[in-house]
């Protein structure tokens, strides 16, 4: 899709307006016929057209338009892609969210994304059994035609994505908690610039300049989560980033599947310090403690009790997405997540 500079810098705008939802952001796009219209718009105009009451804090129209009218500049300077919800090249998985990115920006090539794609999450703290997994995991889906999707963050991600590299089909897909002007984390730019080389994409929702901060690693995994049919954990404490991911998978209507990692002494290991440090948590900080409890409760036994996949490999895997059940069902009767039904018809 072909925009001409007025209307990209009003987009940077409202992309980089946080505190705006989706639909909020193109009812301002729609009514709106240049940067400098919404720049003369104060939090009170801005709360009357989408009919929202927003803080003064929330809306510096100035700055916005500055640091609009120079992300503009920096994607062009650095050969960064973008794609908003209404282009071509949009992901069309975000279309089936309830909270889609406005816009992506990306380096690479984003229709990669028309291929197969299958999620793959997992703790940082990685033991050599669960990046064996991934690592394993990744390659077997790139020689299967499917690319990886995952965030380039240390442990598990970054050995399922150096796996997905390492197959056939080569491509893989890393998304980003910060600006793309900015590889996060800095220690694995070679193997974003490699991911990029080989055919696949690094993209972020976040406009260029913006700085990674803890809450934008949750956002970032509804990307992920979002972005394919299932989320493989591979490896991921009660609690951690990962586990949030197949939370989120779940609200998407999406599969979620476990390694058989996950159920390993390693990982028992793993667990066991994990959940020891939340429970000295909530000793200290007594204001933490039902979220401590939520995090505890979060985890990868507690879903596969409840009847999750436990997978060893891609294959398994493929054949459960060709033969299996219906997608996972967020919540049921008692409000509790029902996570995978009997598929009694396939005994």
């Amino acid at each position: 899709m072909q925009i001409n500079r007025e209307e990209l810098i009003k987009r940077l705008m409202l992309a980089d307006a946080s505190f705006l939802t989706f639909r909020e952001k193109t009812v301002l796009e729609k009514n709106l016929d240049s940067p400098d219209a919404l720049a003369i718009m104060s939090i009170d105009d801005i709360s009357s057209m989408v009919k929202r009451t927003f803080g003064k804090a929330h809306w510096d129209a100035g700055y916005s338009l500055d640091q609009a009218a120079k992300n503009s500049i920096i994607l062009e300077k650095l050969g960064i892609n973008f794609a908003f919800y209404d282009s071509e090249d949009y992901p069309a998985m975000f279309k089936e969210m309830t909270d889609p990115p406005y816009a992506v920006f990306y380096r690479g090539d984003i229709k990669c994304l028309k291929n197969s794609c299958v999620s793959v999450v997992g703790t940082r703290r990685a033991t050599n059994d669960g990046r064996k997994a991934a690592f394993d995991f990744g390659k077997d889906a790139s020689d299967n035609g499917t690319v990886i999707v995952s965030g380039l963050a240390f442990g598990i991600d970054i050995a399922s994505h150096k796996g997905a590299l390492s197959g056939a089909l080569g491509k893989t897909c890393a998304v980003l908690p910060s600006g793309i002007d900015k590889i996060v984390p800095g220690a694995h730019i070679k193997e974003a610039a490699k991911i990029i080389e080989k055919g696949g994409c690094v993209l972020s929702e976040y406009t260029p300049l913006t700085e990674v901060q803890a809450f934008r690693y949750i956002q970032r995994n509804r990307l992920i989560a979002a972005l394919s049919p299932a989320t493989v954990v591979i490896q991921a404490p009660a609690g951690s980033g990962a586990m949030t991911t197949a939370s989120l998978a779940l609200d998407y209507n999406r599969y979620v599947f476990f390694s058989q990692v996950c159920l390993g002494k390693e990982s028992e290991l793993l667990y066991d310090v994990v959940e020891g440090e939340l429970k000295k948590t909530a000793l200290i900080q007594k204001n933490k403690e039902k979220l401590i409890a939520g995090k505890l409760n979060n985890s990868p036994k507690n879903y596969i009790q409840e009847g999750a996949p436990v997978i060893k490999n891609y294959a398994e895997y493929a054949h459960y997405m060709h033969n299996g059940s219906e997608p996972l069902k967020k919540v049921n009767t008692d409000g509790q997540l029902d996570l995978f039904k009997a598929d009694s018809q396939k005994e």
